[in-house]
């Protein structure tokens, strides 16, 4: 998230993890909710429209992007309680 110094009521920017271009409300996008919690285009990510459609539609999946699971110790598969 980025915050504009010159106009501190605007609302914050979103840039893409991968292209860090700003990611819009109407973009399918998708946030590392287990990691570095930056929002990415689904394009950008290479996931499907189908893929992207299952994950945000099921409530307790969580997508990590290729970074933090390469280089955090996430596990491939979390149960939340």
């Amino acid at each position: 998230m980025v915050f504009n110094p010159q106009n501190p009521n605007a609302p914050p920017i979103y840039p893409c993890g991968i292209c860090h271009k700003e990611v819009h409300d109407n973009d399918q996008a998708i946030l590392c909710e287990s990691g570095c919690n930056f929002w990415f285009h689904r394009i950008c990510t290479g996931l499907t429209d189908a893929a992207y459609h299952l994950l945000t539609a099921e409530v307790y999946a969580e997508w990590v992007c290729d970074k933090c699971l390469t280089t955090k110790n996430i596990p491939l598969v979390k149960f939340k309680p």
